[in-house]
């Protein structure tokens, strides 16, 4: 198969499931022509035991997500209460995160049940895959509940500002 009829086959469900993740079309649009490029520079890295639109779609999510981090703006309070630092800090850092901490549970309270619990196990300080053992469900999914939900709350957030 070449690349153009790859791009043909694939193209709306890649742009799809991108904008599905974003919500804006011209990141969405931008995403996927560089998830075909990756694939372009990249044909080594297709496993024949899966779909092309799987690879794809697994190409356009981690570019979407180099685009989250590079997208940190207001949302580094949140991230650091979702990986706590491991050194030792100085009583204002400490304050600080716990007020943080505090606002996040707040904005967390209107959030679906599942959510909430992933957002206060993690602010708990547990791993993904310690509460994806905990609720029954898979370690993706509980990245991915926990990446909704802290979208969730930087939306509340930004609303208020």
């Amino acid at each position: 198969m070449t690349i153009e009829e790859l791009y043909q086959a694939n193209y709306r469900l890649v742009y799809g499931y991108l904008f599905s993740l974003c919500g804006e079309r011209a990141l969405a649009e931008d995403l996927a022509a560089e998830t075909f490029l990756r694939a372009m520079e990249h044909p080594g890295s297709f496993d024949d035991s899966t779909k092309p639109s799987t690879w794809l779609c697994a190409i356009g999510k981690n570019l979407y997500l180099n685009e989250c981090r590079r997208r940190k703006r207001k949302r580094r309070a949140l991230e650091q209460l979702a990986e706590p630092p491991q050194t030792a800090q100085s009583l204002e850092e400490t304050v600080a995160l716990r007020e943080d901490a505090w606002r996040v549970l707040q904005a967390a309270d209107g959030l679906p049940e599942l959510q909430r619990q992933v957002v206060c196990l993690r602010l708990g300080g547990m791993r993904f895959s310690e509460i994806a053992a905990c609720l029954g469900k898979g370690e993706s999914w509980a990245r991915v509940t926990f990446f909704r939900a802290k979208n969730r709350i930087l939306e509340r957030w930004e609303e208020k500002t």
